[in-house]
């Protein structure tokens, strides 16, 4: 009759007692037992060659007519899991791995010793590849947990916790000894010396942190390291002004470092030839974000001394304008952008960039008037929202509020004929008509795409993606009939579209004859736009402006957000923000969880994330009946990027290129698929969704 795992794990307990005493030399197969237990403990997926197992284990080799392997380890073979060919691998199941890693340390064979061990007997010269990884996978790779990542490798965790602090760093040593090339050994005892819970100390923290910028001077995620060991010793340690302002600058330095090195990394597919570059797959905030923290905690260490009001007012002067810009960078780039699908920026994050605004500027982030507030702003209020994660007082924008926001930026376009006081303009009718689409405040359809065709033509290699956003919501097909089209156009004005250009353009009264006479020219062009625009041009030249602008190079690497889905109304009313679909997800949810006890807050947040991880969102039937199916084609494009595949989207009797998120679980194959449409900061992406009618068949 087979053992059970139980019977198993107590034969094995009584077999290490009887074979291992710390009184007696350790022999080869424990050696051998003891590291593949270690190994397996911690990363189920190790494992030892044969080949390399029987160099722990010594001669007499089989092959030079040594007893087989199998017989040299008894009595621990039968714990030992043997695979192949081509390659005989060696390992152990983890029930029994972490059973024999707790039993021998209880026996006087610590995890730090084995690790240690284990190391001096595989770092020969060469080293394996698999076998760094190993090394590097015990003692740097952190959990994910619910509330983010640990603070250590789960083995250094416990060697901290059942034996001590010098003993993790110890290991650690070891680890950056055998193998020199690697700075994440050194960064990781520096993280050590200053994270409470620890032994603190600065100067042993800083000594590693350099070690590691030795190893790898044009990394900026090993620079950070040293501008955290900066940052938390000025948190702990000034206390007087003068000491705020020297530590300050200290950390601040060390924050422009990172940022320097991180604006000069390129992802992996912009290496040249000769591969000089440093690689990074995402852009490193960091540095920006290290800038915020340092600031804000100088601000509220300074505002409890008066001494010297003047050298303060001189510092937050200094620092104004650059709390300003990174308070700008970071607004558009967690408007479009999180780092991962699965992912979002710890709470904390919007948090600090915010107070450390506000305490700067003395102004109220909420009432910065940008591009990507005027996106979020549908936001605010929900539970998803990032000052709703920050913990911040929302309360969601009322129809009032956005008609005077579209009134202020009207004023603000007619006041300045420019083409960023235009985007403002043009964007807040489309935010409020996803309030109310039958406001008295909107402007026509018509008006605002004879505004934007104003600077359709001048400077097009130099416009923004959110100008060609813009440009795509306004002249995209509605896909209507005519004749619901013409009555919607009746109700809207009760003017031709070149009264609409004389109306609309003041500085037409003032203008001369000829300007006025090559003015109606472009506008009989612009006409023709109108009627005919060329939406593949428009979406070639959105995704050109955003490699070419800074988007392409800050947001690499991460999940970019839709911003706006295609639904079934028309004119701006076709355009529904991601907001209304979360603020559904969210009621949802909440009906789910209405009777439920425990952490809801928790559980709230952990079935909205999944329902969007897993498309869910896509069965929800109100979800259904506000987004409008789109029919798509096949396109063989040499453009598509690995993540995603181009098709083409029919839109107003023409071919539209767009891309598609490739999902590996989604086959098509299954049975019939919905597309929708959706519009990122890149361009169009399309959604594919399994048809709703076939959930669960």
């Amino acid at each position: 009759m087979e053992s059970t795992e139980e019977e198993r794990v107590e034969m094995l307990r009584k077999m290490l007692s009887s074979e291992y005493s710390p009184k007696k030399p350790k022999s080869k197969k424990m050696q051998l037992f003891s590291f593949l237990a270690m190994l397996n403990a911690y990363d189920p997926e190790a494992y030892l060659l044969m080949s390399e197992c029987q160099q722990i284990l010594g001669p007499p080799d089989p092959i030079h007519g040594g007893p087989p392997f199998e017989k040299r380890m008894e009595p621990f073979i039968d714990f030992i899991k043997l695979s192949g060919p081509p390659e005989h691998k060696c390992s152990i199941d983890q029930v029994f791995a972490k059973t024999a890693v707790n039993e021998l340390a209880a026996l006087g064979l610590s995890r730090s010793a084995t690790m240690k061990e284990f190391m001096v007997s595989l770092c020969g010269d060469p080293i394996q590849q698999r076998i760094i990884d190993s090394i590097k996978t015990l003692l740097t790779t952190r959990e994910l947990e619910e509330k983010g990542r640990e603070k250590f490798s789960r083995l250094i965790l416990d060697i901290q916790e059942k034996e001590n602090f010098y003993n993790a760093v110890s290991v650690l040593k070891t680890a950056s000894d055998k193998l020199t090339a690697y700075p994440i050994f050194p960064q990781t005892i520096s993280r050590l010396y200053y994270i409470r819970g620890g032994i603190i100390d600065y100067k042993k923290a800083e000594e590693w942190a350099n070690t590691a910028i030795r190893r790898a001077p044009k990394n900026s995620y090993v620079a950070d390291t040293l501008g955290q060991v900066h940052k938390n010793q000025f948190l702990r340690e000034a206390r007087q002004p003068e000491e705020i302002f020297r530590k300050a600058k200290v950390a601040f330095r060390a924050f422009k470092d990172v940022e320097v090195k991180a604006d000069e990394e390129v992802s992996p597919d912009m290496v040249d030839s000769a591969g000089t570059e440093s690689i990074s797959v995402t852009f490193n905030n960091r540095g920006y974000f290290g800038f915020m923290q340092v600031a804000k905690i100088a601000f509220e260490k300074l505002s409890k001394f008066k001494p010297n009001p003047s050298l303060n007012h001189s510092f937050i002067q200094e620092k104004k304008m650059e709390v300003e810009a990174k308070f700008a960078f970071f607004q558009w780039y967690l408007a479009y952008s999180q780092p991962d699908m699965q992912s979002l920026e710890p709470s904390y994050f919007w948090k600090d960039v915010v107070l450390c605004y506000e305490m700067y500027t003395t102004k109220k982030a909420t009432e910065s008037i940008t591009f990507a507030g005027l996106l979020d702003i549908l936001n605010r209020g929900l539970f998803t929202s990032k000052g709703r994660r920050a913990l911040f007082e929302e309360h969601q924008q009322t129809v009032s509020d956005l008609e005077a926001n579209q009134c202020l930026l009207k004023g603000n376009y007619e006041a300045n004929f420019d083409v960023k006081a235009a985007e403002m303009y043009i964007l807040s009718n489309i935010i409020l008509s996803n309030k109310m689409h039958n406001s008295p405040m909107l402007t026509p359809v018509k008006q605002l795409q004879a505004i934007i065709d104003r600077f359709l033509d001048a400077e097009q290699r130099n416009r923004s993606p959110e100008f060609y956003l813009l440009v795509l919501l306004l002249f995209w097909s509605d896909g209507q009939s005519q004749a619901v089209q013409e009555e919607e156009d009746e109700e809207d004005e009760q003017q031709s579209t070149e009264d609409d250009f004389s109306e609309d353009t003041t500085w037409e009264d003032e203008a001369s004859d000829d300007d006025q006479e090559t003015r109606e020219e472009l506008g009989q062009l612009s006409l023709d736009r109108l009627l005919d625009p060329d939406l593949q041009e428009y979406v070639t030249l959105m995704e050109q402006a955003f490699e070419t602008t800074k988007y392409a190079k800050y947001l690499r690497g991460r999940y970019l957000l839709p911003l706006f889905f295609l639904g079934k109304g028309s004119g701006l009313f076709k355009w529904i923000h991601k907001s209304k679909l979360d603020a559904i997800v969210e009621q949802k949810v909440d009906a789910e969880i209405a009777d439920e006890q425990g952490e809801r807050t928790k559980e709230k947040w952990r079935r909205i994330h999944e329902m969007w991880i897993t498309g869910d969102v896509w069965r929800i039937q109100e979800i259904q009946d506000i987004l409008s199916p789109i029919n798509v084609e096949p396109c063989q494009s040499p453009r598509s990027p690995k993540d995603h595949k181009i098709v083409y989207v029919l839109a107003g009797g023409k071919k539209i290129e767009a891309k598609t998120r490739v999902d590996p679980d989604d086959d098509s194959a299954l049975g019939p698929m919905l597309f929708y449409l959706g519009f990122t900061i890149q361009g169009p992406l399309v959604f594919r969704v399994r048809d709703p009618q076939m959930f669960g068949q």
